[in-house]
């Protein structure tokens, strides 16, 4: 049975201030993402739980959230702040979701696609500044992916 796990726009990114560099024909954007929780996650361990966490890769940078112990609704509240230059935007952020095991390799819980155009980010298409407190979190579903467990349950913001 698969359910769904839901990023929010919390987990989404927001530019938060354009700066000029060297030859002011490259600028450079500050990006903000913000990982904020999960819910309903499927248990890898044998205790009935998982010890999530996410890993976020976007254009070229990596980052990786706490481990959450013996949770299946987590909540992480990690923000990571990045430069990109505003030329060259990806077209998505990846969040991939894991559980920590103590021996052996990490579980696969999931991974959320966060694409990067203003609909799928903003309600109203508006692109916001992150303190904005029109810049509301927003659900992602968490899917499988080829080649890893196929059972996906739950929801994050």
């Amino acid at each position: 049975m698969l359910s769904r796990v839901v990023m929010t726009s919390s987990a989404t990114t927001t530019p938060v201030t354009p700066a000029l560099q060297d030859d002011d024909e490259h600028i450079t954007t500050r990006m903000r993402i913000f990982i904020s929780r999960a819910r309903d996650l499927v248990s890898r361990d044998r205790n009935g739980f998982s010890d999530p966490y996410v890993k976020l890769t976007i254009g070229g940078h990596k980052f990786t959230t706490d481990v959450i112990h013996k949770s299946l609704n987590p909540v992480w509240d990690a923000a990571f702040d990045f430069d990109l230059e505003a030329q060259s935007l990806p077209d998505q952020a990846s969040l991939m979701f894991w559980d920590k095991d103590r021996w052996g390799r990490d579980d696969y819980l999931g991974t959320v696609y966060i694409p990067f155009d203003p609909a799928s980010l903003w309600s109203d298409s508006m692109p916001r500044h992150f303190d904005d407190p029109k810049n509301e979190a927003k659900w992602f579903p968490l899917k499988s992916i080829p080649g890893k467990f196929s059972k996906v349950t739950g929801e994050g913001s």
